[in-house]
């Protein structure tokens, strides 16, 4: 993963950071230029100091500490480009729901950085609904019976378990499968393999 680098003050960020651990600047991730921007308030908008001429505002899952990407000020979009693929997440108010869902969308998140980068085509379900690319993050039902969910892949919809974002679980399931490399975003990029 790339790293970045504050324009305001020069201090090293990753690509997850939310706040300039130097200089306090509110960050801000802009996938069209590919960069960690440090960003200064301009009313309700953000100007990024990587992009100027430009305003921005977050993605609304930036309320759930879930994404730190950018949105055109002037876009009907809610979500930035990458929670777009999202179909379905699971009860926030679940136990263990949100931080399982934040661990399993940073992933999504530095996936779609990849494929970015790759210029491969990211159709969601909006723009090309009978193919795009879109993922389910499913709990498991209540109680001890009854179906689990299963990782897997169908005509675009990429299902990941939310048991798959707590680390022993998917520990135990990477012993029992024979999986050496199991992450979440190994997971990830073998299921859009299959995609693509």
């Amino acid at each position: 993963m790339k790293l970045f680098e504050c324009q305001s003050c020069g201090q090293l960020l990753f690509f997850e950071n939310r706040r300039c651990e130097k200089c306090s600047r509110q960050l801000g991730y802009l996938p069209e230029a590919n960069t960690l921007s440090a960003l200064e308030a301009d009313g309700p908008s953000w100007r990024p100091l990587a992009s100027p001429t430009w305003l921005y505002r977050f993605c609304a899952n930036t309320a759930y500490d879930a994404c730190n990407w950018l949105v055109p000020i002037h876009s009907p979009e809610m979500y930035c480009r990458a929670c777009r693929h999202n179909r379905v997440i699971p009860d926030l108010t679940g136990p263990g729901n949100l931080l399982a869902w934040q661990k399993l969308d940073a992933a999504k998140h530095r996936l779609l950085y990849t494929l970015l980068k790759l210029n491969l085509p990211l159709e969601n379900r909006i723009d090309r609904p009978d193919h795009g690319l879109t993922f389910d993050f499913l709990a498991d039902p209540p109680g001890v019976s009854g179906p689990k969910v299963s990782t897997g892949h169908h005509n675009g919809v990429i299902t990941i378990a939310l048991a798959e974002a707590d680390d022993a679980e998917r520990e135990s399931r990477r012993k029992a499968m024979g999986e050496p490399y199991r992450t979440l975003l190994g997971h990830l990029r073998h299921e859009v393999g299959h995609y693509f």
